[in-house]
């Protein structure tokens, strides 16, 4: 019971972590985070609630993840669109409460650096924990796990996609981009590296920690 509750207790900070760190990138006005990026553009220019959209955004990630696994998907995997909301609710609560305005480039970019890791963190974070992980950094593992390689690599990959799917967008509705710029190229060159340098110095004493190795 102890090792469940503290499983219980580290997801759930992992989560607003990521949270956190998605909200953080929108602040940078250097571009947004590449997990946010379509939820964002969608909310530009139909002037939504991103919170809302990126609800809908996630159950989108979760029915791309049932066409990828088949027959390998669990039913308890649906819990993440209910986790989905309580994710969504968090990042309405940094966007609203979190007054951050960089001016130079110097804080811009130290903003970033901090929304990079912060997002990293949270993202490993909860998919360490074998709960119910975010079902775009679900997406993410399922995709590094098709092509043979670790959750770093699927993350980049999927930040990859949502990247152009996000120009493509922005192209198509508005004929500019919107949200995209040298924070979003970071972005997805780097938190799938934090995920994969925090994955090889903290997840299995992590996971000990929580009692994972010893009841799975």
């Amino acid at each position: 019971m102890k090792t469940k509750c503290t499983r219980g207790i580290i997801y759930f900070i992992g989560l607003i972590v990521l949270a956190l760190g998605i909200v953080l990138n929108t602040k940078t006005l250097l571009g947004v985070s590449p997990i946010i990026s379509i939820p964002y553009n969608i909310c530009h220019i139909w002037h939504l609630n991103l919170g809302a959209i990126t609800f809908v955004f996630y159950c989108f990630c979760v029915l791309i993840e049932v066409i990828l696994k088949g027959k390998e998907f669990k039913l308890y995997e649906l819990l993440k669109i209910p986790m989905s909301l309580v994710t969504s609710v968090f990042i309405n609560i940094f966007d609203r409460y979190l007054n951050i305005v960089p001016d130079t480039l110097g804080q811009k970019l130290l903003v970033l650096f901090f929304a990079i890791v912060v997002t990293g963190i949270g993202a490993a974070t909860m998919v360490n924990m074998k709960l119910v992980p975010n079902p775009a950094d679900a997406l993410a593992a399922t995709i590094g796990d098709k092509l043979g390689k670790g959750m770093g690599i699927g993350k980049n990959v999927f930040d990859v996609t949502c990247f152009c799917t996000s120009g493509i967008i922005g192209l198509v509705f508005t004929r500019h981009i919107i949200g995209l710029g040298i924070g979003t190229v970071l972005a997805v060159i780097f938190t799938g590296r934090v995920i994969a340098v925090y994955n090889y110095f903290l997840k299995h004493p992590m996971q000990n920690l929580a009692g994972i190795t010893a009841e799975l």
